[in-house]
């Protein structure tokens, strides 16, 4: 199944941008969790030693929540319709 997962972070200490992720997985948590990995790629900077990992992301002490989540990849509405970054 593939989701588009909409998340922003606790703290923006480093004016990181609100972002859209396309992830696949055979149930929302296991998207979740891919999704992880795709965003900590996309901000290198939130991950490394004693950054967020995978496994801490979401609910993380510096780590991000999901605001919205959807079935299916909506990625290209949820960029045109707002300014997040798109992870694919």
């Amino acid at each position: 199944m593939e989701f588009t997962i909409i998340g922003d972070w606790y703290e923006v200490w480093d004016l990181a941008s609100p972002f859209a992720v396309v992830a696949e997985g055979a149930d929302f948590e296991e998207a979740k969790a891919n999704a992880a990995v795709a965003v900590l790629k996309s901000f290198p900077h939130r991950a490394g030693e004693g950054g967020e990992t995978p496994e801490t992301l979401w609910g993380g002490d510096h780590g991000a929540y999901v605001v919205a989540a959807f079935l299916g990849d909506l990625g290209a509405q949820a960029v045109e319709d707002t300014d997040f970054r798109l992870i694919a």
